[in-house]
């Protein structure tokens, strides 16, 4: 295993580059093809090959994106149930542990294999829970079932896990409770625990759930040094609509490749921090 993150956080790595490319590699990559959450070898070799040109030192198997892929499952339950129901699914449980399989064997000599999940709550809503019908209870039901899907990869090479929140008005006091048992599951096994917040506000409202590092994608770099918690940041849409980062000693830079973006300009941002 590389483990890139934890020499970053030992100080032993001076950067560290972490982009999160999952929309940018299905479709520059995979072309939106129709198998990329049904066959895990077309998956797992976009990602190797979209990384052969990004250069991060931290890939992702992007779970939020393989649930709402196969959300019709869920269509016709009710809180958790939706999350039980696509975890029972054949399909969805082959292509996880087949593509996740293949990322750690092919991958984890030279980049950290991490895996991305989204928080409890982001997770019900897309998948069509109504939030005002969400509280403690299915946060909790819900972190269980996840920490269980957790536990079947615990004897790949993984190096991480990243729990990702957004601002969807849920309290946040009864989801960061939930997820201690996320938490605990990256502890076991000696995970490097991390959470991605869509803004920086949502640290406070988390304050109980710590973490190794904080991803702030749309934080500034300037800002970075400013955090009292190690953080990762920068690569906004500042920066790749042309804006510089200024140098630092040491720095985690962190942000979400746009699919959105002529991929020749993603190269030459790209070369910019490389």
């Amino acid at each position: 295993m590389a483990g890139l993150v934890k020499s970053w956080l030992a100080g032993d790595l001076p950067k560290l580059r972490w982009l999160a490319f999952e929309d940018y590699a299905r479709k520059v990559f995979g072309n939106e093809h129709e198998g990329w959450y049904r066959e895990p070898m077309r998956y797992s070799a976009g990602l190797a090959d979209a990384n052969k040109v990004l250069g991060s030192q931290v890939v992702a198997f992007d779970f939020g994106a393989v649930f709402t892929a196969y959300a019709e499952l869920a269509s016709s339950e009710e809180g958790s149930e939706r999350v039980s129901a696509i975890l029972a699914d054949d399909a969805f449980a082959s292509f996880c542990n087949d593509a996740i399989a293949a990322m750690s064997h092919q991958l984890s000599a030279k980049v950290d294999v991490v895996l991305a999940l989204p928080s409890p709550s982001a997770l019900l809503i897309s998948l069509g829970e109504d939030r005002a019908n969400i509280d403690f209870d299915m946060l909790d039901d819900t972190a269980t079932l996840l920490a269980d899907l957790l536990r079947g990869f615990a004897e790949l090479q993984i190096a991480g896990l990243v729990l990702g929140f957004v601002d969807n008005d849920v309290e946040m006091g009864d989801e960061s409770e939930a997820c201690e048992v996320l938490q605990g599951v990256a502890g076991h096994y000696d995970w490097v625990f991390a959470l991605s917040l869509e803004n920086a506000g949502l640290a406070e409202s988390l304050g109980d759930l710590s973490a190794d590092i904080r991803l702030i994608a749309r934080l500034d770099a300037s800002n970075l040094a400013d955090q009292n918690t190690p953080t990762g940041g920068g690569l906004n849409s500042d920066f790749w609509n042309g804006g510089a980062l200024p140098s630092s000693e040491r720095v985690c830079l962190y942000g979400d490749v746009p699919a959105d973006i002529d991929p020749k300009l993603i190269v030459e941002r790209v070369a910019s921090f490389a």
